[in-house]
């Protein structure tokens, strides 16, 4: 073989370029649409359209079905560039990175179920079994019940929702997940809150939807993730999920650090000091330094456990206990941070950010709403990688 044949010595293929272009191709469309889906509480048809083209809804979707089977660092590289744009349509596109991740866990005949016509297929999640029940019936259950703060519902063809499961001798139930389309569901709008609007994170209801056996699941045999065998990001645990969470507010706390610099870059000088510019103050600069450190740390600790969650998982080696902590511990840090530098930022970019005509105040409102979901928790990371540094095993939290 010719040693100087071009395609032999050519360099491999970066999958994740492409799809980080497409992000920033369609950004326009969805900077241009994000006000709109603020005020109607859920993303605008033009922005589904914009994902859809992109190819955002097929980011976990498995190859041979025709999706990108985006591993975990990647998928944060993706998320991140989406979250400069319209933090809302990150964290719908990440929903559904998440929930078709453990839809694909569910075996060959769920897969052609979910994907057998098409990798295009956004999907939702919402893992509470409280306030639902699942009658067992032949073939499968009969479903109903509520499920709030279901992100990304209304762009969802099927949802990934947790249902109780009964036990073998009746005695009580099991949490478990099941596979529902959500043209059998009702979108009941419950979702108005200060930031996110976006997602239209509504509430699921279903009332007596049936559902085969092959489209259930145990919660734990999820937690598992014992069964899989194929493909690498198939291996990660639900857990280690949780870094994907943070790649749309890391997006969104870049976005603000931009518009913070074009306001120091334009001019504008100091009000109450004889600074000419907002360039010109100490103080300033060293906001701006501690901003972009900050922004900068939580970026190199979510890719650090990215990149050994994803290494893990191509090696087929099982994360130890401390493996999986110290990621929520990174996630639980990359949030702190983040939100530390938007307040320095929007200090000094002045009251003037808080004018609802701007968007820096958007992107603020975004992240301090987003930073409080529950798997980005500072306070309870340090309590799992606490307790794991001291080799107590006791759980904390079953999403570890």
């Amino acid at each position: 073989m010719n040693p100087l044949d071009p395609q032999k010595n050519a360099p491999p293929v970066d999958p994740v370029r492409p799809l980080v272009e497409a992000a920033r191709a369609i950004s326009p469309i969805l900077r241009r649409e994000a006000d709109d889906a603020e005020r109607e509480s859920r993303l605008t048809s033009a922005t589904t359209q914009a994902l859809l083209a992109a190819g955002m809804f097929r980011l976990a979707t498995p190859q041979r079905f025709g999706g990108h089977e985006l591993s975990i660092s990647a998928c944060v590289d993706v998320l991140a560039e989406m979250g400069l744009a319209c933090p809302s349509s990150s964290w719908v596109v990440m929903v559904s990175y998440g929930a078709q991740q453990i839809a694909a866990s569910f075996g060959d005949k769920a897969r052609f179920d979910l994907w057998g016509d098409s990798p295009d297929v956004p999907m939702c999640g919402a893992f509470s079994s409280a306030g639902s029940t699942a009658e067992p019936v032949e073939g499968g259950l009969l479903v109903s019940g509520r499920w709030s703060w279901a992100s990304a519902c209304h762009q969802a063809e099927w949802g990934v929702l947790g249902v109780p499961l009964a036990r073998p001798d009746r005695e009580g139930s099991d949490p478990g997940v099941a596979l529902l389309r959500t043209s059998d569901l009702v979108i009941e709008k419950t979702w108005d809150m200060a930031g996110m609007r976006g997602t239209g994170s509504d509430t699921l209801v279903a009332d007596g939807v049936f559902v085969p056996y092959h489209r259930v699941r145990s919660f734990s045999d999820v937690l598992a993730r014992d069964d899989r065998g194929d493909a690498p990001l198939y291996r990660v645990p639900p857990g280690a999920m949780t870094l994907t969470a943070m790649a749309p507010l890391l997006g969104a706390a870049r976005a603000v650090f931009r518009m913070a610099l074009e306001t120091v870059e334009g001019g504008k000088p100091m009000a109450m000091s004889l600074h000419p510019r907002l360039a010109d103050s100490p103080s300033v600069q060293a906001s701006l330094a501690d901003a972009s450190t900050l922004i900068d740390s939580a970026s190199l600790h979510l890719m650090r456990s990215a990149q050994a969650i994803d290494a893990a998982a191509a090696s087929s080696t099982a994360p130890t206990l401390l493996d999986r902590t110290r990621v929520r511990m990174d996630v639980g840090h990359a949030s702190t941070c983040l939100r530390e530098a938007v307040q320095l930022l929007l200090t000094v970019s002045g009251a003037g950010s808080f004018a609802r005509t701007k968007a820096i105040q958007r992107y603020w409102r975004d992240l301090e709403t987003a930073t409080r979901h529950p798997t980005l928790n500072p306070g309870l990371a340090r309590e799992m990688y606490g307790r794991a540094l001291v080799g107590d095993e006791r759980p904390v939290s079953p999403m570890v």
